[in-house]
């Protein structure tokens, strides 16, 4: 699939926020006691890494814009 400018740049700015998302979150709940076993700890990061890449997904679906027929 061929990525246009628009599509380059969305990735460009959900990156960072999806890495602070996956990492961020599992630690917070750490910090905050939430987490008990590093099994949780896991459990906790697979489920945001999974969310992170579905919203990149649906961002750069959404930023397609479709080419007129000539």
């Amino acid at each position: 699939m061929q990525l246009d400018s628009e599509q380059k740049r969305i990735l460009k700015a959900v990156w960072p926020a999806a890495l602070v998302y996956i990492f961020g979150y599992p630690i917070l709940l750490w910090i905050f006691g939430k987490v008990i076993s590093w099994q949780d700890f896991l459990l906790y990061l697979g489920v945001s890494l999974g969310i992170a890449l579905l919203m990149g997904v649906f961002y750069v679906l959404g930023a397609k814009i479709p080419k007129k027929d000539e």
